[in-house]
C-alpha cells in the first residue's frame, strides 16, 4: 500500500482499493495501520475532496525517499489521477509478463540514477536541450513504450516540437497518445502529420 501511494503520488480511495484488490473495509483497515505508523496520510483538496498519499517517512520506508512529496495542486489533480488509473490498468493487463510500468515520478528518479534518458525524449527548449518525460512508461525486453495522457489541447507549435522529439528518440520503440476527447485527438493527429512522426506515434481515445 505504501509503495503504491509513493509511486503514484496521490490516489482516491477507490483507486487504492483497485490497486490493492481489496474491499473498502480491508483497505481502510490497512490504511489506518499505516497511518498510525506515520507512513501514509489523508489530505483534503478544495473542490476535490479527500486524497491519500505516502508521507516522506513512508517514501523512505519503501526505498523511494528521493521522490518529492506529491503536491496537491487542484489544477493538475484530474490529470494525475487519470494517469494513476491508467497505470494501474496497464499493470493488471501486463501481469505475468516480463514488463513493468513506471509512473512519471518513478521515471524521473530512475533517469536521475541512470544518468540518461530511459523513456524520455530530448527536447529543444528555447535553444537549450531538456527532457520531455511521458506520463507513463512501459519497460519491457521487447522495447520501451512511452504513454502520454492528453486531456487538454496543447499549443500546435509545442505539440509539434514534442512529436519531433519523440520521432528522434531511438531508444523508445513506440509512443502512445491517449486522448481525452475527439478534439484533443484531432490536434494530436495534426501534430503527428506535421512532424512526420506517424511511424512512431499511435493515437487512441480514452474510454469515458
Amino acid at each position: 500500500m505504501v509503495a503504491t501511494l509513493a509511486r503514484h503520488g496521490l490516489l482516491t480511495t477507490p483507486l487504492l482499493m483497485a490497486a490493492m484488490r481489496t474491499s473498502r473495509t480491508v483497505t481502510y483497515r490497512r490504511f489506518a495501520r499505516c497511518e498510525a505508523a506515520g507512513l501514509v496520510e489523508r489530505i483534503s483538496v478544495p473542490g476535490v475532496g479527500g486524497l491519500l498519499r505516502a508521507t516522506r517517512e513512508g517514501q523512505r520506508y519503501v526505498g523511494l525517499g528521493e521522490l518529492p512529496l506529491a503536491p496537491a495542486r487542484p489544477g493538475t489533480l484530474a490529470h494525475g489521477l487519470r494517469c494513476a488509473e491508467l497505470a494501474l490498468g496497464l499493470e493488471r493487463d501486463l501481469a505475468g509478463q516480463d514488463a513493468r510500468v513506471l509512473a512519471e515520478r518513478e521515471l524521473r528518479l530512475a533517469e536521475r540514477v541512470e544518468g540518461r534518458p530511459l523513456a524520455s525524449a530530448r527536447l529543444d527548449r528555447h535553444g537549450r536541450e531538456g527532457l520531455h518525460r511521458p506520463d507513463l512508461a512501459i519497460i519491457a525486453d521487447s522495447g520501451i513504450v512511452a504513454c502520454e495522457v492528453e486531456l487538454t489541447t496543447k499549443a500546435p507549435r509545442r505539440l509539434e516540437a514534442i512529436m519531433r522529439a519523440w520521432r528522434r528518440a531511438s531508444h523508445v520503440a513506440e509512443v502512445r497518445y491517449l486522448c481525452g476527447s475527439p478534439g484533443v485527438r484531432r490536434a494530436v493527429e495534426r501534430a503527428i502529420a506535421a512532424s512526420y512522426a506517424a511511424e512512431k506515434v499511435r493515437v487512441e481515445e480514452l474510454a469515458r
